[in-house]
């Protein structure tokens, strides 16, 4: 039985709890026996979808009681943006199962070449998991086009660089964008990953293993094609994703992409995902033919996620920066993305007796690197 209120509170975030920080006045709307419903609370005018597992202290307004400590236990933004609290003296994780020793699922995308819809495939791919309760991140490491704050219509102050360089941390370079989405700009940052100091490897260690206990998925948008800049993500991710096009040049580029990554030995599960397809068979029979090839040629197997059809409605939300999953939710490219991710879920990294972070296995993929081209240069002379 819940009871009808209005009261308001003020929230303040437990440090480390969350990657928001600072204090939120909103106001309860219902109560319940293990629960109470508030208001979701806005900073300048932009609601703060607050994790579900932040742990907060209640501080009550205008009346005389004593504080106490609760948990985000659900969100709400269908019928009104709403918080889910656990309420006074009960105890709850709000159906998660216990990540404390688990990692975010890392998950690189990349394409042959530009023109894809890598950036837009990413965003509304991150989006759909958000929808579906995994707290999702990106990181953009496109070193030459990096698009996705421009594309989702926020602003980067702060990126890796700064965070490498000790001159932020993790939690003040995080860009909060809709439905609670995390952005971290890769920048020049990125470009330094080969010559890092081991103190600045450190440095993103820690924030690494700090933004594991935020997030559920973390996305890495790769630049395209085959450099350095790009394989070395790849062959450190759980997974990578490839986006292909119907366009020949395109499926012949992300051949030569799994070409090149059989060649590092990479241990990665490769999954493809064709975007801008006329109809399914069209997309399937691409799938088909670079999975044949790979496993013919490469033993590589290359899983099938599925295609995202060519809309006018997607070129539109790109035009109009706006995520095509929140501006279109029931159109039929809109229903495939979901029907992508649920998929994504769906599919279990396999489990290897240990599992390396992903910054100790990026670290591990820059060395190698590093000593093949000193084997090469040495055999050259």
């Amino acid at each position: 039985m819940e009871e009808k209120v209005e009261g308001a509170i003020l929230l303040k975030i437990i440090p480390h709890s969350s990657l928001y920080r600072g204090e939120y006045l909103t106001r309860v709307l219902s109560k319940g026996e293990k629960s109470w419903v508030i208001e979701m609370p806005e900073d300048k005018g932009r609601f703060i979808p607050l994790p579900v597992g932040t742990v907060v202290e209640v501080f009550f307004v205008n009346i005389h009681r004593a504080p106490f400590q609760s948990e985000i236990i659900a969100r709400g933004f269908k019928e009104g943006r709403t918080l889910t609290i656990a309420s006074p003296g009960s105890i709850s994780r709000g159906g998660r199962d216990d990540r404390s020793t688990e990692m975010a699922r890392v998950i690189a995308v990349s394409s042959g070449k530009g023109g894809a819809g890598k950036s837009t495939v990413v965003i509304n791919l991150a989006l759909a998991l958000q929808s579906l309760g995994k707290r999702t991140c990106i990181i953009d490491v496109d070193l030459g086009t990096a698009n996705v704050d421009f594309l989702l219509q926020v602003n980067a102050a702060y990126n890796l660089f700064h965070l490498i360089n000790g001159q932020k941390e993790i939690e003040e370079i995080i860009i909060h964008g809709p439905q609670g989405l995390m952005l971290i700009p890769g920048g020049s940052g990125m470009d330094e990953m080969a010559n890092l100091k081991e103190w600045q490897f450190s440095r993103l260690i820690s924030a690494f293993n700090k933004l594991d206990s935020y997030v559920d998925y973390l996305f890495l948008d790769t630049g395209s094609g085959v450099s350095r800049n790009v394989t070395n993500f790849l062959l450190a991710a759980d997974e990578i994703v490839l986006v292909a096009t119907p366009d020949p040049h395109a499926i012949m580029d992300v051949y030569s992409l799994i070409k090149v990554l059989a060649n590092y030995e990479v241990q990665s599960r490769i999954k493809l995902i064709v975007n801008k397809s006329q109809e399914e068979q069209e997309a399937y029979n691409i799938w088909d033919a670079i999975s044949t090839a790979s496993r013919q040629f490469l033993h590589l197997p290359v899983e099938y996620l599925g295609t995202i059809p060519r809309s006018e409605a997607i070129a539109l939300s790109v035009k109009k920066q706006e995520p095509f999953l929140l501006k279109y939710p029931k159109h039929h490219a809109a229903q495939k993305i979901l029907e992508i991710s649920k998929l994504l879920i769906g599919t279990t990294p396999e489990k290897k007796e240990m599992k390396l972070p992903f910054i100790h296995k990026l670290k591990k993929v820059i060395h190698s690197m590093s000593l093949r081209d000193t084997i090469r240069n040495g055999n050259s002379c």
